[in-house]
């Protein structure tokens, strides 16, 4: 593990393999085996067990509860004070996805908020992002910072349902592949709006239903069964061929459109077929967002964290307020 510590507003940051420890404290950010406490900020980041002890939302831990993940959980809403020795914390709507959280960390030596994955538009179908002005500011790059942005999500939506109505108006029903946890909850509400039948994979009607049981309303759509027999747009996880290949479960027949995450990522979900269209609606920010964030926040010192935090600590060298990757120096970064 990494021993360096970093800090220059009184909060000692620890990264290791295992996430972040704040010094001095109990607190760790999104660490699966640690013996302390651990923050964990959404289900997306955690896909196996984890022996610490965590504080997350209900949301998640439920969402969890989909793969078999059981946690020693101490669960807690948005907006409501904890305290843990001197530590006094809250847990701020991150606008990613169902359950997913920022944490808002204050003492006496300072504040500081965590948030490793954010969505600053409106969804329709979770909480909206909250943010709070604090000394330090951690954030997550993990998509690359592009010299070509993100484009408009509502655009993107608007024209990936455009593309959908044309292909079943020649008889084709394409199968979508996408986000599982956020991204897809978006696309079935979009696509009832629009009346166009849908089936959606296992994996994605249970997380439909944990939306459903918190109020998302999400429209009509259909459990996919193996045989489908009737005429529909078909929605699945985006997943790597290899993973796919090794659950036995080839795609379905229809012209392949991906959802990807951001404008460099090119998804090749069957090396058999080609993708036929492409779409960019990401789970989280892009660069450009973030930079809004930051002066929203109006930190003291900037961190980012996730496979990309080099290039974004180069990219943003030239601003007013230190920027700097937080990684264990040890491990090889993307850029």
């Amino acid at each position: 593990m990494e021993t360096n510590e970093t800090g220059t507003t009184g909060w000692r940051l620890r990264p290791t393999e295992d996430g972040i420890q704040i010094s001095d404290s109990i607190l760790w950010l999104d660490a699966r085996f640690t013996g302390d406490l651990s923050f964990l900020s959404s289900a997306h980041c955690l896909t196996g067990r984890t022996e610490a002890r965590v504080i997350t939302t209900e949301e998640t831990v439920r969402l969890l509860g989909i793969n078999h993940i059981k946690l020693n959980a101490l669960v807690c809403p948005y907006n409501q004070v904890i305290a843990l020795g001197q530590l006094k914390m809250e847990l701020l709507p991150s606008g990613a996805a169902l359950g997913g959280a920022s944490l808002y960390v204050e003492t006496r030596q300072g504040t500081l908020l965590y948030a490793p994955q954010l969505q600053a538009h409106k969804t329709g179908i979770t909480r909206t992002m909250q943010l709070k002005s604090a000394d330090t500011l951690i954030l997550g790059a993990r998509t690359p910072y592009p010299a070509q942005h993100h484009p408009s999500r509502k655009k993107e939506k608007d024209r990936l349902l455009q593309a959908v109505q044309a292909y079943i108006a020649r008889g084709d029903y394409p199968v979508i592949l996408c986000e599982p946890f956020a991204v897809a909850q978006e696309l079935c509400k979009l696509f009832a709006g629009a009346d166009i039948p849908l089936a959606v994979s296992k994996s994605i009607y249970r997380i439909n239903k944990v939306y459903e049981q918190y109020g998302s309303e999400l429209g009509g759509y259909s459990l996919l069964h193996r045989k489908l027999r009737e005429k529909k747009l078909v929605l699945l996880p985006l997943e790597k061929p290899s993973v796919r290949a090794n659950s036995g479960r080839p795609l379905p027949e229809g012209p392949l459109f991906c959802v990807e995450e951001s404008v460099v990522q090119n998804t090749h979900p069957d090396l058999m077929r080609p993708v036929n269209e492409r779409f960019i609606i990401s789970s989280s920010c892009d660069g450009r967002d973030l930079k809004s964030i930051i002066q929203t926040v109006e930190p003291r010192e900037v961190y980012f964290t996730g496979p990309y935090a080099k290039q974004y600590e180069l990219e943003l060298a030239s601003s007013k307020i230190p920027v700097q990757a937080l990684f264990p120096s040890h491990l090889p970064v993307l850029f």
